[in-house]
């Protein structure tokens, strides 16, 4: 007899690749997740997944049944957003991707705001320096420095954001003064891998001057901060990632770089309630947050959304 409950554990295992992640997402055991998808393939008479090293894999069986088990699980979250009196129905777990920076240096300090207010939700930070991916579900709801152009997702302009040189002010004690953009010459500016960027958008170093000497690169903006604050160099880094650091100062801020965000989801994910929730919530937290994001002087006490 087909029981919902295993298809919500397919989901869960499909979702983790692991059984004890899937486990920990169910609040329950490694045995019980197992226990539900083999229920589950007895009723199907075939198998849904294959145990490989690095995880659970889906079969052609099982990536069959996928749209069809997200569909019946959008039918049952629609069936309780119409009965929600609260934030209580607000749960489930979110997985949202955002470029290393934008997560790990904006996002993670915004998100437990949100957690707050809906203690049922729980979200998986993908904080990465690449490409995270919707169609192959990856995560729920992606953020990219890029407009996605697959089928089947819905997209927005998320926000601008602006970017600047900073170094500490030992370094820049310690070496030619910086005047004016051709000054940056023989200066070691903290840089990006070029051929391990995941988009041409992070390719902007090169057109600082003539002759720019990059000594140090890394796939990490992260890294890139850390090595500008060890006197390392000059790093071009979002203004949301030192605008409260005093250890770093704006060299040339006439010199304006301006890059996009973009958010994307699968089409038919905006109707489930927790996605909805999430997505609102960056939405309205850049569009509130526009002075930082953009360098722009505007009434800061407004921190949250």
């Amino acid at each position: 007899m087909f029981d919902w409950n295993d298809v919500r554990f397919f989901l869960a295992l499909q979702r983790s690749g692991k059984l004890l992640s899937a486990a920990r997402q169910m609040g329950t055991t490694h045995a019980t997740v197992a226990r539900h998808i083999a229920a589950l393939e007895r009723v199907l008479g075939q198998p849904l997944f294959i145990q490989q090293a690095d995880g659970y894999m889906l079969t052609a069986a099982g990536r069959q049944l996928l749209p069809l088990a997200e569909s019946l699980e959008n039918t049952a979250s629609q069936m309780l957003d119409s009965g929600s009196r609260g934030h209580a129905e607000v749960s489930g777990v979110v997985r949202l991707g955002a470029p290393e920076g934008l997560g790990a240096l904006f996002l993670a300090r915004h998100i437990p705001a949100l957690m707050a207010q809906y203690p049922g939700l729980e979200i998986d930070l993908v904080a990465v320096p690449r490409f995270v991916s919707i169609t192959s579900r990856e995560v729920d709801i992606a953020i990219a420095l890029e407009r996605p152009q697959a089928n089947m997702v819905v997209t927005r302009k998320l926000t601008d954001y602006c970017l600047g040189l900073y170094a500490t002010p030992a370094y820049l004690a310690g070496h030619a003064p910086i005047c004016e953009r051709e000054d940056l010459n023989g200066h070691a500016i903290l840089a990006y891998v070029d051929d391990l960027l995941f988009t041409r958008e992070l390719m902007y170093h090169h057109g600082l001057c003539r002759h720019p000497s990059m000594p140090l690169r890394s796939t990490s903006v992260v890294a890139q901060k850390e090595a500008a604050l060890a006197d390392g160099g000059i790093a071009v880094l979002p203004y949301y990632t030192i605008y409260d650091d005093p250890r770093l100062a704006q060299i040339l801020p006439e010199l304006r770089i301006v890059r996009s965000y973009w958010i994307s989801a699968r089409s038919n994910i905006r109707r489930t309630l927790r996605y909805r929730v999430v997505w609102d919530y960056v939405v309205d937290l850049c569009q509130c947050m526009q002075w930082l994001l953009l360098h722009e002087p505007q009434d800061r006490s407004i921190e949250t959304a």
